[in-house]
């Protein structure tokens, strides 16, 4: 029996390709494990927050970092961490306004917000979205795992360093690259940035919007939203500085 590994990461536009990965990269020793899917399809969302997901021999994919159960025993876990710069997470957050469904939402409901939220451009709604929760817990959840059983592969180093970032989750996984299965080998470079185009997984074949690199606020936004946004999260860009590899340190400038 192995401790189970959470994949706990921020909601990002990569997140399904990183659990791919993953499980491709361990695919001889865990068993995965959509957890929050899980209960979300069955309409217990909330009970993110009070129970506990496997604790033997799984994968488990949880993207709900603000639901993360205070009263989980961390020693009985090892986490895969990601997470992205906040500033391209809102401008990835604003085209998912037209293509994510929402929930409960009516057709007349959708195209009403949808034409809101157009009207009002991408700037307006970077400044109003804070996304305080996701990043907090995060953050505090993270403080509190031992060193040891936690290593942060980030959609930088992801989208930046793919060979580096199989390098660090074999490491971590207990996974010899020279071991790894001609399947598993071509499962893991399916997710290669360069590759993502013939991969039929990839969420950009069916949502608009999506992207492969960090720095999209620099594009996509105003130069004075920039700045009010650098200023809103610079302890969360000086935490992901921190954690992740220096190699990519600077795109969190």
């Amino acid at each position: 029996m192995a401790r189970s590994v959470n994949f706990l990461s921020t909601p990002t536009s990569a997140s399904e390709s990183m659990f791919r990965w993953l499980a491709a990269i361990s695919a001889k020793r865990y068993r995965t494990d959509r957890w929050v899917d899980r209960l979300l399809r069955e309409g217990r969302l909330p009970d993110v927050a009070a129970e506990l997901p496997p604790a033997e021999d799984c994968l488990v994919l949880h993207r709900a970092p603000h639901l993360f159960n205070p009263a989980t025993p961390l020693l009985d876990y090892r986490f895969v961490l990601n997470a992205r710069d906040p500033r391209d997470l809102v401008c990835n957050q604003y085209h998912w306004q037209f293509e994510h469904p929402v929930q409960n939402e009516t057709p007349e409901q959708t195209e009403a917000r949808r034409a809101r939220v157009a009207a009002a451009g991408i700037d307006h709604f970077a400044l109003a979205q804070t996304n305080e929760a996701y990043l907090r817990r995060f953050f505090e959840v993270v403080r509190k795992i031992a060193p040891p059983d936690r290593v942060f592969i980030g959609y930088a180093l992801y989208c930046l360093g793919f060979d580096a970032a199989v390098e660090r989750a074999c490491a971590f996984l207990g996974v010899r690259p020279e071991e790894l299965s001609d399947d598993q080998r071509q499962r893991i470079e399916a997710e290669r940035v360069s590759n993502l185009a013939t991969n039929e997984k990839w969420i950009g074949h069916q949502w608009a919007g999506t992207d492969t690199a960090p720095g999209r606020h620099r594009r996509e936004l105003q130069p004075e939203t920039v700045r009010i946004l650098t200023e809103r999260h610079r302890w969360f860009l000086d935490f992901l500085r921190r954690m992740d590899d220096p190699r990519v340190a600077e795109t969190y400038d």
